[in-house]
């Protein structure tokens, strides 16, 4: 939309022109209010006219380097009121975005003052899950100093190329870090709230654990963690003035436990006497909803036709498990904090190639039961598996992912 028209349309291009009311509206859910049109763009024409429109930068600032207060012309963000606030009471902003200065403004989004600033979080710094850096070569520093420094084994994929380095690694540790989340005492905090520290699961060279420290930083009540870096020695602890109880770290036995995955070794051991449970639900989710994870010559097959292959390849998989305990390896699922194991389905039946994807196995222990739950490409199997420990290059190998 051209910037001369006034309201929220005078401020930049919609590309939600249709949808933006609706979007508005969702934030407001729980509250009697509805969203008029007419009335956020007056409340914006007020707020054009009194000179309270927010241009800010890329980092959320309203002046430049220089001290001076941004315009329109050189502002990366237009932030305004809409007037309106959710159920919490919390006021509803929207805002205009563009990557360049020659660019038009496009939008718009909304959000809480704190969903802004997740915003251009987002958009400033290099994010691993919980853990963000300030900027993005930072960040890819980080992942090589690991993946130069732990016990070599690959963390690229051939054939799945990323943008990130080493994006098995950058998985790997995203999800450990939710894992230690679920056990107390493994996530040390310093006494100042400054600083965490916790164990990799990883060993460097020379057989040593890995830890990793990272800054706190509380923003409105909020935790986040910036700047994660590999432990080099206990010193750099004590420079920072790490501290627990008022004792200063200074022994190894002092620092954080290993995350645990299981307690029986059976949980991570496919049970060949167990029966695999091939329900109508699963398999209609699996055929019908992810019939775009198959190979592309088997998505045009009739759905009894894949019904068939799959309940072949399941049966061909056990055969081999039963012969092979490591054929089936475990997964652990960070959102469902509970082991899973991965099957290899090969349609075709021929055990030459690599698999066509893996079948997620959710065991019943009490029914001694498997229940069939989804598939996985690959690079998402070999993820997911690599959290417990390095799988058998069998069937999961970077090298042919």
């Amino acid at each position: 939309m051209a910037s001369t028209k006034n309201g929220v349309v005078g401020l930049g291009y919609l590309k939600n022109i249709k949808t933006f009311i609706t979007e508005l509206q969702s934030h407001l859910v729980g509250t009697t209010q509805t969203v008029v049109q007419a009335s956020l763009d007056k409340a914006v024409d007020e707020q054009i006219a009194n000179g309270s429109i927010r241009f800010l930068n890329k980092f959320g600032f309203p002046n430049d380097r220089d001290g001076s207060q941004l315009t329109r012309a050189n502002a990366v963000y237009i932030l305004f009121d809409t007037s309106y606030k959710n159920s919490s009471g919390a006021e509803i902003l929207g805002w205009f975005y563009r990557q360049r200065i020659d660019q038009n403004y496009a939008g718009v989004e909304f959000g809480t003052l704190k969903d802004f600033k997740e915003d251009v979080k987002d958009k400033t710094s290099f994010r691993m899950g919980d853990f963000s850096f300030d900027n993005w070569n930072d960040g890819f520093a980080f992942l090589e100093d690991l993946a130069d420094n732990t016990i070599p084994e690959k963390w690229t994929y051939h054939y799945h190329k990323s943008g990130i380095p080493h994006p098995i690694l950058k998985a790997y540790i995203e999800n450990i870090f939710e894992k230690l989340k679920r056990e107390p005492g493994k996530i040390l905090e310093s006494d100042d709230s400054k600083y965490i520290i916790f164990n990799s699961n990883l060993l460097d060279k020379y057989f040593h654990e890995i830890f990793i420290v990272c800054e706190v930083i509380e923003d409105d009540g909020d935790k986040t963690y910036r700047n994660p870096f590999r432990l080099k020695s206990l010193t750099d602890l004590i420079k920072l003035g790490f501290k627990i109880n008022g004792n200063q770290i200074k022994s190894l036995d002092q620092l954080p436990q290993k995350p645990s995955f299981f307690n029986d070794i059976n949980e991570v051991i496919f049970q060949t006497s167990w029966i695999i449970d091939r329900s109508f639900e699963k398999f209609e989710h699996i055929i019908e909803e992810r019939k775009d994870r198959f190979p592309a010559d088997y998505q045009t097959k009739k759905n009894d036709e894949l019904a068939r292959a799959l309940d072949n390849a399941i049966n061909y998989a056990v055969a081999i498990a039963q012969r092979n305990y490591k054929f089936i390896v475990p997964q652990y699922r960070p959102q469902d904090n509970k082991i899973q194991l991965l099957m290899p389905i090969y349609l075709s039946g021929s055990f030459t190639e690599k698999p066509d994807f893996a079948l997620i196995l959710d065991p019943d222990t009490g029914n001694q039961i498997y229940l069939p739950q989804t598939i996985l490409p690959l690079d998402a199997a070999y993820q997911n598996a690599r959290l417990i420990a390095k799988p058998d290059e069998y069937w999961l190998n970077p090298d042919k992912i």
